[in-house]
């Protein structure tokens, strides 16, 4: 990653310029497709001002941070590059599935299942038989759908006619 520091208005020693650059590192760790980064310090009346691009294959991060120490407006803009590129980072793993578990929507739910039937979505979340149990008894429902925390695979909870409750678990 080529690294570019100008400066305006204040000088910068080279152990500060190399502290910045081992920074800015930890942040190619993240996103090893991080091309260049290009920082502008400078200094005002009673602040300073810490800008940085990050140039990456497909995106450009910017932030530009200002406050009374130089110190602190570099650590807040490197800060707020992290969090960019961490936004990123996941955005990229849920796209990719392997981030947050979920069914995929379908395109008209409505019309792959018959006019008769009616669809409803709801999110999958982790939990114990024992809280599967408490939130049928809870709702109104006679149906819960949740993965299982101890087996993590999809189970049916349901309500049986003689007032019991039944359970499905998949078997491959």
């Amino acid at each position: 990653m080529q690294v570019i520091i100008s400066t305006r208005g204040l000088p910068v020693s080279t152990t500060y310029r190399d502290a910045m650059t081992r920074r800015l590192e930890k942040l190619r760790r993240m996103l090893p497709s991080i091309l260049e980064a290009k920082i502008v310090l400078s200094r005002e009346k009673h602040r300073r001002t810490a800008a940085m691009t990050l140039v990456a294959k497909h995106r450009t991060f910017r932030s530009e941070e200002t406050a009374p120490d130089l110190g602190a407006a570099v650590d807040m803009a490197i800060d707020a590059l992290e969090r960019q590129v961490r936004t990123v980072k996941e955005r990229v793993k849920i796209k990719k599935g392997r981030g947050v578990r979920g069914v995929p929507p379908a395109a008209e739910p409505r019309a792959a299942a018959g006019p008769d039937v009616a669809v409803r979505r709801v999110p999958l979340k982790p939990m114990s038989l024992a809280d599967a149990a408490e939130e049928l008894r809870r709702g109104d429902d006679v149906v819960v759908v949740f993965v299982n925390a101890r087996t993590d695979g999809v189970s049916v909870l349901y309500r049986r006619p003689d007032g019991g409750l039944g359970l499905i678990e998949p078997v491959a």
